[in-house]
């Protein structure tokens, strides 16, 4: 009979001074969960870790092998084997959690994080019937909207592996946006209960995920916490919360992006976070490595038929952004000024001839109000 060996994380908080491993030769048949109950039951009762459905259902059987996130009950211990090829398989807890005894971690503070976003439906009267005789009616195309987060079954497998987590003790976590999403978009709830979700997310780190897409690849279950955070951002920008550095920053992306076709890193310190002084220097910096060209991003080529794409995306119903048109306006008198001539020609004939580019240097500071 094939065996592998398992490295199994050990802690109990109340006998062990520090967690240590201990590995465990069990058979290599059915899936991971079968192989720790075959060491609860064969060799060693005193091993706890969670589990209770063994279908896919519950997600109480997360944790950790080799550094991956995994349900113990979905996961087969030949595959295991084949992808480590032999080696031990290091079966430790979920990250960001605190641990109870050996693989049971603490879920009750991300829950709790959860708790603060309202993930649950507040029934508006006009949709919902007081009557609990009478059916809530859900409509196929509405369900679209929703179906794939009502299949999170809290496994804590994207917090496991949050990075905004593991940066933010405060960051609610992946599922919990994802949670609150599903709720947002359901047309049986109450816009107050909306309103207050997108300032309850915001306070709770919305604009702090950095999109490392993790939580993507680790759910079991195929739910896109990454993109619901997203979707999110959307709604809060749409109604009006644009004071984050978050949502100036995608104003930032998405006034010069229609405006020449590319971001400005140099003016995104001050119009993202009204830090005038950061671009200043970095202008003098650009100045002194004799980098002109980043002052004003160069229009891209056929930036009209660009406009015309972006603006078509940006105009659906569902769009994150406004344009700032009075904003695009003045980007394009600046790029209209400086750009009306070749500057990267102009800047490469100055440096062949060894002349001065002092002079149009100047006339970028003057138009930025450079010193």
């Amino acid at each position: 009979m094939e065996t592998a060996i398992l490295r199994v994380f050990r802690y109990d908080p109340e006998k062990d001074q520090a967690p240590y491993y201990k590995d465990y030769e069990v058979p290599v048949e059915g899936t991971l969960l079968n192989a720790l109950l075959y060491i609860k039951d064969n060799i060693d009762p005193t091993l706890a870790f969670r589990a209770f459905c063994r279908s896919e259902v519950c997600g109480s059987c997360s944790m950790k092998v080799n550094g991956k996130t995994k349900l113990a009950c979905k996961t087969p211990m030949k595959e295991l084997v084949e992808t480590w090829k032999g080696k031990p398989l290091r079966v430790e807890p979920l990250n960001h959690m605190r641990v109870i005894k050996d693989l049971v971690v603490d879920i009750d503070k991300p829950i709790e994080k959860m708790k603060t976003l309202i993930p649950w439906l507040v029934p508006d009267p006009r949709v919902v019937p007081s009557d609990p005789m009478h059916e809530s009616i859900i409509y196929p195309e509405e369900l679209e909207a929703y179906k794939d987060q009502i299949h999170c079954m809290l496994c804590f497998s994207c917090y496991s592996e949050c990075e905004a987590v593991a940066d933010n003790d405060r960051y609610r976590g992946p599922f919990a946006f994802s949670r609150a999403y599903r709720f947002q978009v359901d047309r049986r709830d109450i816009e107050t209960a909306k309103e207050k979700r997108i300032r309850y997310s915001i306070s709770g780190g919305l604009w702090s995920c950095v999109q490392c897409q993790k939580c993507l690849y680790v759910c079991p279950k195929g739910v896109k916490p990454a993109e619901d955070i997203q979707n999110l951002r959307g709604q809060a920008v749409k109604k009006g919360f644009t004071d984050k550095p978050g949502a100036k920053k995608l104003k930032h992306f998405v006034d010069w992006i229609y405006a020449t076709g590319q971001i400005n890193r140099l003016y995104l310190p001050e119009e993202v976070y009204g830090n005038r002084e950061a671009r200043e220097k970095l202008t003098k910096t650009y100045t002194e490595m004799g980098v002109e060209v980043w002052e004003v991003p160069k229009p891209t080529k056929g930036l009209m038929k660009f406009r015309d794409i972006y603006l078509e995306i940006l105009s659906k119903e569902d769009r994150a952004l406004d344009l700032d048109f009075s904003h695009v306006r003045k980007i394009d008198k600046m790029v209209s000024d400086i750009f009306k001539a070749d500057i990267c020609t102009i800047v490469d004939r100055v440096h062949e001839k060894g002349e001065s580019s002092k002079g149009l240097i100047s006339k970028l500071k003057g138009l930025f109000g450079g010193e």
